[in-house]
């Protein structure tokens, strides 16, 4: 009996002792509970829209504030001290790729504007309106509209939204850009020009635009681009969070600090990777499982290939490094290439470059690939 006492009154201290110590954690922790999880206060309204380009996430966090939380969150390039080019000794070499202009692109712009595609987007929507399973689709984003501009923000935003982002903030989002930076609507154009060319699967322009997620992808991050060049560390923060959900839908992740040039496909699109100081030049032709990747190397930033102008990478090619990719190469599916390609050069297996002599083009000049 008295060693079951002895056991309560133990317990009733070991109880005490710890109610003592949550209330002095509460009283230590209580100013920072009306906060909110990232460290700062909520925002009186959600239904506010963006008054600049940017959504300006921390519009109500003072400065020095924006910038810890910024910086705790290491978003930014590792903080080592950079020599020529931005690389550290001993890392990859810088390499510049050679693209050309849109001007000097074979693109016939003198034909095909973004005014003459949206009229020919409006008139193959007006003559498929019937179809009841389009009719919605084809009111919403491209009857109802007046420009390129108005149709692809209202696509990315009907596809894009969340609880989080709601529609209508998405669009006006989306519209701004593209509205200040018409360059993006151009290359919009020269993407759908450059996918009718080399998809024979694509009859019209209207359909990869509805329906070509790779295309999609492509938008999102030529948009999200525009944000990570600012100096505002709430712009970065939305591009990035563009990139998530753009990867969550169209199953592409790239990076919004990487350089997409015009005209290109994403054929298929799922598993692309595209890290953030990879480039891709004029009308290249990528398949889905391609990674433009790094190795992994410390203390490097730029590390991620340059691809030049009209390459085509085969269904999960793994490029690594900064390296560079020339112009008019093609690398075989499902390769891994760590050296530099040639201009022109064909890469099959790993780092295996086929001598010219040793290609045998198919019967079909249309056709790409090789027989080795």
């Amino acid at each position: 009996m008295q060693s079951a006492n002895g056991f309560a009154y133990t317990m009733l201290y070991a109880f005490l002792f710890n109610s003592a110590l949550m209330a002095s954690a509460y009283s230590f922790t209580a100013p920072f509970l009306s906060r909110t999880a990232v460290g700062y206060p909520l925002r009186g309204s959600t239904s506010r829209r963006p008054a600049q380009l940017g959504l300006r996430m921390f519009e109500n966090t003072h400065v020095s504030e924006k910038r810890q939380l910024v910086s705790d969150m290491k978003i930014e390039a590792p903080s080592f001290v950079p020599t020529q080019g931005g690389q550290i000794q001993g890392s990859y070499p810088v390499f510049e790729m050679d693209f050309e202009s849109s001007a000097e692109m074979p693109f016939d712009l003198d034909v095909m504007t973004p005014h003459k595609m949206f009229n020919l987007f409006r008139q193959e929507a007006e003559a498929l309106s019937s179809n009841r399973l389009l009719a919605f689709q084809l009111n919403k984003h491209i009857i109802q509209r007046n420009s390129m501009a108005e149709a692809i923000s209202s696509l990315l935003a009907a596809k894009m939204f969340n609880p989080e982002m709601p529609e209508d903030f998405l669009f006006d989002f989306f519209h701004e850009i593209f509205f200040k930076q018409p360059s993006l609507v151009s290359d919009m154009v020269q993407d759908l020009v450059w996918i009718k060319e080399i998809d024979p699967a694509t009859s019209s322009f209207l359909h990869p635009f509805l329906n070509f997620k790779g295309f999609h992808a492509v938008q999102v991050q030529r948009a999200s681009h525009i944000l990570w060049k600012n100096a505002d560390e709430g712009d970065k923060m939305v591009a990035l969070s563009l990139q998530s959900r753009s990867s969550e839908l169209f199953g592409v992740d790239a990076h919004p600090g990487a350089i997409l040039k015009s005209g290109i496909m994403f054929d298929h699109a799922t598993g692309i990777v595209i890290g953030e100081t990879g480039t891709i030049g004029h009308k290249c032709y990528i398949l889905h499982g391609v990674t433009l990747g790094a190795t992994g190397k410390a203390g490097t930033w730029d590390r991620h290939p340059k691809v030049g102008n009209r390459v085509k990478i085969g269904a999960g090619a793994m490029i690594l490094g900064n390296i560079p990719i020339d112009n008019d190469a093609v690398i075989g599916a499902s390769s891994v290439v760590t050296v530099p390609v040639g201009e022109g050069q064909t890469v099959v297996g790993i780092n295996k470059i086929l001598a010219r002599d040793l290609r045998k083009p198919a019967d079909d000049e249309n056709i790409w690939m090789y027989s080795i």
